[in-house]
C-alpha cells in the first residue's frame, strides 16, 4: 500500500507501528505516549521504517448540501392558489418518513366568525381568520354583515 503524500483530513486511517496495527494515528499516539502529529509525520517520513500509513488518505470531506440530507428535511408545502371557494385541499408532506406522511392540509376556508374567505395553513385547526382572533390567514373581501 502506498503511503499518502497529503496530510490527514479528519478521516481515520489505520497505522502500523513496529508490527502493531492501530485503527488510527490518534490511537497509536495514545498507546505510544506521543502526539498524533508526531505519528503522522513519522508515517509520512521515508526515513522512519517502523511507522507505516496503511492506506491512502481519503479524498476531501463531502460538502454539506441541504438538498441531499437524509434527515431533518423540510416539509413539502404546496404553493398558494387563487381562491376557489374551498373546493381544493392540498396535503403538506413530511419527507423524513418513508413513505412520506401527511402533516396537515391547506386550502381556502370561510371564517367561522365573519364568513370571509381566507387561506388557512391548517384547514382542520385554523378555522377563523386573523381579524376575528383565529390562527388562519388574512381575510379577503368585506364582511358579509357589512352590507
Amino acid at each position: 500500500m502506498a503511503a499518502s503524500t497529503e496530510g490527514t483530513n479528519g478521516h481515520a486511517v489505520a497505522v502500523e507501528v513496529g508490527g502493531v496495527r492501530y485503527p488510527s494515528a490518534r490511537s497509536a499516539a495514545q498507546a505510544l505516549g506521543v502526539s498524533s502529529n508526531t505519528v503522522v509525520r513519522r508515517c509520512h517520513s521515508p526515513g522512519v521504517a517502523d511507522y507505516r500509513w496503511l492506506g491512502a488518505t481519503p479524498g476531501r470531506r463531502a460538502v454539506h448540501d441541504p438538498a441531499e440530507v437524509r434527515i431533518a428535511r423540510e416539509l413539502v408545502e404546496p404553493a398558494r392558489w387563487p381562491n376557489d371557494g374551498g373546493a381544493r385541499r392540498a396535503p403538506v408532506m413530511d419527507p423524513n418518513y418513508d413513505p412520506p406522511r401527511v402533516v396537515r392540509r391547506v386550502g381556502w376556508l370561510r371564517c367561522m366568525c365573519c364568513g370571509r374567505s381566507h387561506f388557512s395553513e391548517d384547514v382542520a385547526r385554523a378555522r377563523m381568520c386573523l381579524d376575528c382572533g383565529g390562527a388562519g390567514g388574512m381575510p379577503i373581501g368585506a364582511r358579509p354583515s357589512d352590507d
